[in-house]
């Protein structure tokens, strides 16, 4: 089984990306951008994920800067852009996937979820 990191400020959107994902991922969550940055930092440490579904707009720290701050630690560690963790952005704004991308994100998700994209999309970066 995968372990999916989602992280998302709303409570049923976490639950929704859950449920979804019930059968095929262990499914960890973060609130905001201090959680979401801890789970990554304690994820290296001992069982990393396979992937991170991000949501970009985010009280505090929000979905980019989540993003750069995990590319430039992956940076820093020597792995090259697009062979770090796969990270998917969630996002109601289809015109902020291109801002994301400049950043280093792998796939965008329009919400509303649809979940057959979700999980084709997921399937590309992983392999369920």
């Amino acid at each position: 089984m995968y372990r999916i990191l989602i992280v998302d400020d709303n409570f049923e959107n976490r639950q929704l990306l859950a449920e979804i994902l019930r059968e095929v991922a262990e499914c960890d969550f973060a609130a905001n951008g201090k959680e979401a940055i801890e789970a990554y930092n304690l994820s290296l440490k001992k069982d990393s994920y396979s992937l991170i579904l991000l949501d970009i707009e985010m009280p505090g720290i929000n979905g980019l800067e989540i993003l750069k701050m995990i590319r430039d630690s992956e940076k820093k560690a020597g792995i090259p852009l697009g062979e770090g963790i796969p990270i998917i952005i969630v996002t109601a704004y289809e015109k902020r996937f291109v801002e994301a991308y400049n950043y280093g994100c792998d796939d965008y998700v329009l919400k509303p979820i649809d979940p057959e994209i979700l999980i084709k999309k997921i399937e590309q970066r992983i392999r369920i």
